[in-house]
């Protein structure tokens, strides 16, 4: 029978068919583990762990062979298949049968077997407790969740806790001490956390990096866990030194988690990305190349997407049409990586999770060097590094869980408020312990983010008050509505203040929701002789909108002497419709009166008039530019609205959720800079001229937002809190966009300035100071087609649905078909990467006549309208009746 204590007390006990049950047990609940608890575990398991977490005894029946549950599971098949919410039942009710409880199955004494284990170390069983150890004491083997005992209720007796016994020695834990650390009493509630799994919801400011490393102190100095059983998951390298600095003194294992999975594969090498793009470029298809473009970075974020969102290949080709043969060329890639004996960074997670799965013996043993996980910024993790976690943390589940659901900023990568919101379903038993107060922030911007962030329902309910040493300065947080031509110099002006006020240039940072409109602040304060760091991408003026939008400057101020490059540039923005062999006529410099005669040289009245609309676009800037009092602004406007280059970029937009910006954000900040110099025909050597200029460190920061999470500074500028920006035209996820704003604000210190276009004012603005009224969140369903009206140069009425079997239907698949053909024979590629065979017949039974209905088409994305949508509407056009105009 079990020796009194309360310790034994707790335990349960397990029983075969038919026997009785142990007296010691005689009230407690009885659980059978049957044929039907095997085919169907959850509740069993959910049971005994609940019996287990909170030492509650429990009579387990067991009905079954335990080898049924004693091997290990092994998932073999595709991981990207699985859930981050996978549960290997088996492996856990396995755990439970035995974590804590007494083998009474044979009928006579039950057995303990930590007792058993622990003599095969050195003690001997009895003596008042389970052992005595080799110097005399007394020594209870705690089997249940590792947690401290008050010294007075153990008569004498120490605790050796199972998982000291599994790494094969015989210390006790020390007696309970309390934490030394001088903390708030939230943060001490969190550090000082008995046992089991624990979600700290860690608001911007509330010292959750202090949190962590004190939990780390606690867990190995005060209360003596072996350092091999406690690991601290940081998200990133400079995390993890900063964590590992922090805990010099002790020196407790940190990792990150992809260091973390590069260890569990056996370190294998490591390729750089030069490698894995030769790799990429040998498996899929040959790709048309386009200028300044990156034809293998889409399929870096492509198997990004596959193996860290856990989504299927197939899938996420579908959704983009700039990856064509990413699902063939998946398992490819991961058999070269294999044959190489090396990894790419992402592998290092998929692969150790594919491992620990396939491997259930590897995956018992490496469990026992994870027995307790810090992870921070678990809301930044996404669905693979939540199953790896999951899957080193069982079956104890043991993770002190440390994060914000309202810094979740990078949905596009698969991080998800859900991982915290439901914590408790993914670690069991999970007691929570918010942190409360922001010690960073003024007392107006933790009203403010209060405010704002109260507009979402995703997300976890919290209290978040301001430190009590806070500045409670009303202008702490000011909003300023500026005239859309004075945003860089409102922003400059800004800055200056805060630099005559004696403050550091690197204590201030400008932020921005996307990298292109970092430019007019880039430029602006680079003009105004303030340093600068910025992150601003040197190749800026190479996006697609901007490269479009300069050419028209050029043209528009040399109309005598147009270059051929600059011609081939805007030829196509926005789409006209012209045939492949149009290009032919435009390779020599020419003048605008050149481009006006070459309808009456051309044998195709379609294609002339086609022409006359171009010629009259370029007359259109060109006399934009040269009109009294025109600004480069002006000229812009004129070129995005009234030539239509704007609708054209909304379209090559398509739907990527704006992570990046956009082609629309390019034209955005291209005008912002055009208020800084307004001659438009020496513009742009000018603009190339300032961006020539090398930064240096120690100046105010530049950045956008997602790069600057976990990073503070005494004054903050926000730029560009307009409609259309923050809150993103192209992201899915309003409340995203929301966490984007807060995330924003709070980097500052003591000073932060929302700046924001008097005429696009952010919806978001109201919600700051919570005046403005609760709206349904904005849910994006369809392509943004409509951000910017298409220009009426694309005439013509969205053409319907016309029958397939049709003459006319059928004509245009037949030609289509054999464009089709020749095209992938030019560029040398299969002729379903042009465009397969189900996007031909839809385009040939709706026939549309312009770039706008063309791209409605099913499966017409920005990449392939901007790749073939006028060689498509070139062909279409050619098989419509011939108008009654001029010959050639």
């Amino acid at each position: 029978m079990p020796v009194p204590g309360p310790i034994a007390l707790a335990r349960g006990v397990v029983v075969a068919a038919g026997d009785d049950v142990p007296s010691a047990w005689a009230g407690a609940p009885v659980r059978e583990v049957d044929e039907a608890a095997l085919a169907s575990p959850e509740a069993m398991v959910s049971a005994l762990h609940d019996a287990w977490m909170h030492r509650r005894p429990v009579v387990i029946r067991l009905l079954v062979e335990a080898d049924r549950v004693r091997t290990p599971e092994s998932v073999a098949g595709d991981v990207w298949r699985l859930s981050p919410r996978l549960e290997l039942w088996n492996d856990r009710l396995h755990f439970l049968l035995w974590a804590n409880t007494y083998d009474a199955r044979d009928g006579i004494e039950p057995v303990w077997w930590w007792g058993r284990k622990a003599a095969r170390l050195g003690a001997v069983e009895g003596g008042g407790a389970d052992v005595v150890l080799a110097d005399g004491r007394p020594a209870w083997v705690d089997g249940g969740p590792r947690r401290p005992f008050d010294a007075d209720t153990l008569d004498g007796a120490v605790v050796v806790h199972r998982e000291v016994v599994d790494l094969g020695h015989l210390r006790p834990d020390p007696p309970p001490r309390p934490v030394r650390a001088e903390l708030a009493p939230d943060q001490l509630e969190a550090v000082a956390h008995g046992s089991g799994p624990a979600r700290i919801v860690a608001p911007a400011g509330s010292g959750k990096t202090r949190v962590l490393t004190e939990r780390l102190r606690h867990l190995v100095v005060d209360r003596g866990f072996d350092r091999e059983s406690v690991l601290a998951v940081a998200y990133n390298k400079r995390a993890q030194l900063e964590l590992e600095g922090r805990t010099a003194d002790f020196a407790p294992r940190v990792a990150t988690l992809n260091a973390l999975g590069h260890q569990l594969l056996g370190r294998p090498r490591v390729l750089d990305e030069r490698e894995v793009r030769r790799i990429i470029d040998e498996l899929v298809p040959p790709r048309q190349r386009r200028a300044n473009t990156d034809p293998i970075a889409p399929y870096l974020e492509g198997l990004s997407a596959i193996r860290l969102g856990l989504r299927d290949p197939e899938e996420v080709e579908a959704e983009r049409d700039d990856v064509p043969g990413l699902s063939a060329a998946f398992d490819p890639y991961r058999a070269a990586l294999r044959r190489a004996r090396a990894v790419d960074f992402d592998e290092q997670i998929y692969a150790a999770v594919e491992l620990l799965l396939a491997d259930g013996e590897f995956r018992r043993r490496t469990q026992q060097a994870h027995r307790h996980l810090l992870v921070d910024e678990l809301q930044d993790l996404t669905p693979a590094h939540v199953l790896l976690v999951r899957l080193l943390a069982a079956p104890g589940l043991e993770v002190f869980g440390v994060g914000d659901d309202d810094q979740v900023i990078y949905g596009h990568a698969g991080a998800d408020p859900a991982f915290l919101i439901d914590f408790a379903q993914l670690f069991p038993g999970a007691t929570d312990h918010p942190l409360q107060v922001n010690y960073r922030c003024p007392v107006a911007v933790v009203d403010a983010a209060r405010h704002l962030l109260g507009y979402n329902r995703r997300r976890v309910p919290k209290e978040i008050h301001a430190g009590p040493l806070a500045d409670d300065h009303p202008s702490a947080l000011v909003v300023e509505r500026h005239p859309p031509e004075l945003g860089a110099s409102t922003m400059t002006a800004r800055v200056r203040a805060w630099l005559d006020e004696d403050v550091e240039p690197a204590a201030i940072a400008v932020l921005t929701r996307v990298n292109s409109l970092l430019l007019a602040p880039h430029v602006a304060l680079t003009e105004a002789g303030v340093p600068l760091s910025s992150t601003l991408p040197t190749d800026v003026l190479s996006r697609t909108g901007m490269r479009a939008a300069l050419a028209y400057l050029r043209l528009g101020a040399a109309p005598d002497r147009m270059q051929p490059d600059d011609l081939q540039e805007v030829l196509r923005r926005p789409s006209r419709g012209f045939p492949n062999w149009i290009g032919k006529w435009m390779s020599r410099t020419m003048s605008l009166g050149d481009i006006r005669s070459l309808p009456d040289r051309i044998d195709d009245a379609k294609v002339g008039m086609k022409l006359a609309d171009f010629a009259e676009d370029l007359t259109r800037v060109a006399a934009a530019v040269a009109a009294p009092g025109a600004t480069t602004r002006s000229v812009l406007a004129v070129i995005a609205d009234d030539v239509g280059l704007a609708g054209a970029m909304s379209m090559l937009d398509g739907s990527k959720g704006g992570q990046s910006g956009s082609q629309l954000d390019d034209l955005d900040a291209l005008a912002q800079v055009a208020d800084l110099h307004p001659t438009p025909a020496t513009f742009e050597t000018w603009l190339r001229g300032v961006l020539a200029k090398r930064g240096r460190e120690g100046g105010v920061t530049l950045s956008t937002v997602h790069r600057v999470k976990g990073m503070e500074w005494d004054r903050v500028v926000v730029a560009g809190v307009t409609d259309g920006v923050l809150p993103h035209r192209l992201s899915e996820n309003e409340e995203e966009e929301r966490r984007v704003l807060h995330v924003a604000i709070t980097r500052g210190r003591h000073r932060v300035a929302v700046l924001a276009d008097v005429t696009r004012p952010s919806p978001f603005l109201g919600e700051l100071d919570g005046t403005a009224p609760v709206r349904v969140a904005r849910t994006l369903t369809t392509r943004p087609t409509e951000v910017t009206p298409i220009p009426k140069r694309e005439r013509g009425a969205k053409a319907p649905l016309g029958d397939p079997s049709s003459p006319e239907a059928a004509a245009a698949e037949e030609a289509l078909r054999a464009w089709r053909t020749e095209r992938a024979r030019t560029d040398g590629m299969p002729a379903y990467i042009v465009a397969s065979n189900a996007l031909i017949r839809a385009i040939a039974e709706r026939r549309p006549s312009s770039a706008k209905d063309l791209f409605a088409v099913h499966g017409m994305g920005p990449s392939k309208l901007e790749l073939y949508g006028d060689e498509i509407l070139a062909i279409l056009d050619s098989l419509s009746p011939s108008p009654n105009t001029r010959g050639a």
